[in-house]
Formats: structure tokens, C-alpha cells, sequence
């Protein structure tokens, strides 16, 4: 069984499209839980549509999307537990299925590929072109919302909310350290660029993310990206300032498709 999880709060224009994605997987062993803030402007009427065919709906005030994710951790009961939050589409009718068929064994972490779109822009993470994902993930972390934790990682672990921007890249280095982590070839989620984690023109964004770059490099030995990551968020806060988010988003892009060389 694989659970999968939604963290929403007040995005009415977009949580339906992420419930019909998921309520439309041809795979039928899922347990879909929606955790949802207390939003006010009507999220929760669009969710009620749908709760005949949700598993578990919990709608309250909470400390932010990570103590919501972790939330829906202590609720779930699947096998593996996947995050697809709000706004996030699964590609196909069969993504969850082509996971779930490439025989999962369940202490192993599992991730596929996402598409990322912003600003009319699109491109694909990891690279459809790349050969070696071992080597990729020396110098890469998955996109979160392709990962499937195994019940063995996710109960005995949980999203740190000192770090209210990069919790689940701490999370995906505890498990890359810790489990057997394994890719699987295929394109799972279309992932919409946005939120909190994708604004680099805030001055006090840039201060806590560069906290939390040092907390987390400093905690995993990542030395070369404990100095190359305070100049990477600044050379991003520069550019997206003066030349603005559509030109950032294209850097990002070209970045990624270098990166697929290096």
C-alpha cells in the first residue's frame, strides 16, 4: 500500500487538479490523506467534494508545511508514504503504478524523475539523458515530491521544524545516509515551481537559507557545498533581483541542462 500525502492551506485555485491526479491513479491500493492547515478561503469546500474518497482528512491550524508533513506521517499506514502537495500533478494515470510494478522492496528508498515548471518554462529532473544516478546523486538531491520512503525510514523519522525552508532536503540526506536509496526510470510528477523555497528575492529568505545551508552541510560533511552553496544563494538573490523571475527560471533551467555534462 502506498500512502500519499497533501499539505494544503488556502489554495483553492489548485488543490482539485492534485486530488483528481491522485484519486485517478489506476493503481487502487492507496491511502490518500490530506492535511490541511485551516484554510480560509474555501480550500476546505473544494476538499469536502471529494472526501468519500479520501482516507483520512485532518483540517486545523498547524506551525507551517513540515509539522503538516509530519502530520501525515503519524496517520499513515502505507508501505511507502509519497508527498504530492498542493498544486503538484501526478504525470499520468499510471505513475503510481509503474513505481509500485518495478518491485519495490521496502528498506530501500525510491525516487523517478519530475517535470518542473515555472513561468511557461519546463525541464525535467533528473535528466533524461543521464546514464550514471549513483554519480548524479553525489552533487544532486532528488526532487521530494518523486521520493517513496519506506515505512522503516518514515516512522522512525520526521521533518525538522528549526529549518521552516530545507527540512526535506535535511530529510533526504538522513535517508541517503542512512538507507539504500534506488532510481527509478520514469517521469512521476509534474512539480510547479513556487512557494516559499522557490523565492530568492527576499533579503531575509537568503539569510535563513543560508543558516540552514551551513546547519545542513555542516551536519552531513557536505564540505565542498558547505562553501559553494552561501555563493550559489547569493549569485541566485543577485540575479533574480536585477534581471527578475523569468530570467532566473532560465538560468535554472540552463544550470540543470549543464550540470547533465559535468
Amino acid at each position: 500500500m502506498i500512502s500519499v500525502i497533501t499539505v494544503v492551506y488556502n489554495d483553492k485555485e489548485n488543490i482539485y487538479k492534485t486530488i483528481q491526479s491522485v484519486l485517478s491513479q489506476n493503481y487502487n491500493k492507496i491511502e490518500y490523506i490530506i492535511i490541511d492547515g485551516g484554510s480560509t478561503d474555501g480550500t476546505l469546500d473544494i476538499i469536502n467534494r471529494y472526501k468519500d474518497k479520501i482516507n483520512y482528512l485532518v483540517s486545523e491550524k498547524d506551525l507551517g508545511t513540515y509539522d503538516a508533513m509530519n502530520k501525515g506521517i503519524k496517520i499513515a499506514n502505507g508501505d511507502f508514504i509519497n508527498f504530492i502537495n498542493s498544486g503538484d500533478i501526478l504525470f499520468e494515470p499510471n505513475s503510481i503504478g509503474k513505481i509500485v510494478n518495478s518491485n519495490l522492496r521496502k528498506n530501500v528508498i525510491y525516487f523517478s524523475r519530475a517535470e518542473i515548471i515555472a513561468d511557461n518554462i519546463s525541464w525535467f529532473y533528473p535528466g533524461i539523458g543521464i546514464k550514471d544516478y549513483e554519480k548524479w546523486l553525489k552533487s544532486n538531491l532528488p526532487n521530494h515530491q518523486t521520493m517513496f520512503f519506506p515505512k522503516l525510514f518514515y516512522k522512525n523519522n520526521s521533518y525538522n521544524l528549526k529549518l521552516p525552508i530545507r527540512a526535506d532536503d535535511y530529510y533526504k540526506l538522513l535517508g541517503l545516509n542512512s538507507f539504500c536509496v534506488k532510481f527509478i526510470d520514469s517521469t512521476y510528477v509534474k512539480f510547479y515551481r513556487g512557494g516559499i523555497s522557490s523565492n530568492h528575492k527576499s533579503l531575509k529568505l537568503l539569510k535563513q537559507r543560508m543558516l540552514e545551508s551551513f546547519i545542513i552541510n555542516a551536519k552531513y560533511k557536505r564540505l565542498t557545498r558547505y562553501f559553494i552553496d552561501p555563493f550559489k544563494l547569493l549569485l541566485f538573490f543577485s540575479y533574480s533581483n536585477i534581471f527578475g523571475e523569468t530570467a532566473f527560471t532560465k538560468l535554472i533551467k540552463s544550470i540543470v541542462r549543464l550540470k547533465k555534462y559535468l
